[in-house]
């Protein structure tokens, strides 16, 4: 009986040791893309669009950068034009003084990026954004569950009147961006869908400046931008965080995200992205 036990583990021993071979398997490259990043605010400072093409999914490099291409930013309302220039790295700023705005709320804007002979579009609204009345900071001890230091909440209202007003609230640590997918933090009027107008940002929002699991410290920097956003770009972003928090037990198919980014028809490089025009209500504190 211990001969027969025996010889089945040698047995599976070796059968299990003939499936550790490593499998290298060759994945088709896909055709290059084009992918516009255009979020562009009313701030006086240097506006950036970049450009770039999409990437080999293992590659673990940053996508490459488009050069050469041309970025015309137009006001429709009032028929104003901005040319951005290229730095040559995927990068093209508009330059600001700090008494001056490209953006303007209620304005309808286009943006043209010519590549190659083909000219991909976008055109959207700019919508109205809130005001932050403050930033508030809670300390807390370290224990089994948390670790020590500050938090940061804003308090603001959202604008009443009769349309529903979307925003993406972004929050910097020492001029840092949290940009994690978990760190999107998106809001509907002053909640998570309309129903709240005119009322101040819910908690979960309010709070969510601090991501879970961050802290501040002493002397930190919390800078705090409530930009606002159209319908679609909430759709997007929304979209966009599924995607990248898309894990676990239970996450759901991956499935290719929008683009407001037209391509014209007949054109070999299709061309991707989005295309947003922010009002941005803006505040910091230092941790002391």
């Amino acid at each position: 009986m211990r001969k027969i036990i025996y010889l089945i583990a040698v047995g599976l021993f070796i059968i299990f040791s003939a499936c550790e071979d490593v499998v290298q398997i060759k994945l088709d490259q896909g055709s290059k893309i084009l992918v516009v990043d255009a979020f562009i605010n009313d701030l006086r400072s240097s506006q950036k669009v970049r450009l770039t093409y999409t990437g080999d999914y293992f590659s673990g490099e940053n996508p490459p950068p488009v050069k050469g291409a041309t970025v015309v930013l137009k006001d429709m309302t009032n028929n104003s034009s901005f040319n951005f220039s290229d730095a040559g790295n995927g990068d093209y700023t508009f330059n600001l003084a700090t008494t001056d705005t490209i953006g303007y709320v209620g304005h309808t804007y286009q943006l043209n990026v010519s590549y190659q002979g083909v000219t991909y579009s976008s055109v959207t609204n700019l919508k109205r954004t809130t005001v932050i009345d403050s930033i508030s900071v809670k300390y807390h001890a370290a224990s089994t569950f948390e670790k020590e230091g500050y938090t940061c909440s804003f308090w603001a209202f959202d604008v009443p009147g009769p349309i529903t007003d979307y925003y993406w609230i972004k929050s910097f640590r020492n001029g840092v961006l949290f940009n994690k997918g978990a760190d999107l933090n998106l809001a509907a009027d002053a909640a998570y869908s309309n129903g709240a107008d005119g009322y101040p940002f819910i908690p979960p929002i309010a709070e969510g400046i601090t991501p879970r699991g961050e802290r501040f410290k002493l002397n930190d920097i919390c800078r705090v931008e409530i930009h606002s956003i159209s319908l679609d770009t909430y759709n997007f972003l929304l979209q966009v965080q599924t995607q990248t928090t898309n894990s676990g037990l239970f996450a759901t198919t991956p499935e290719n995200i929008r683009t407001n980014i037209t391509t014209p028809d007949g054109a070999s490089l299709k061309g991707i992205g989005w295309f947003n025009m922010a009002s941005v209500a803006l505040a910091s504190k230092t941790i002391q």
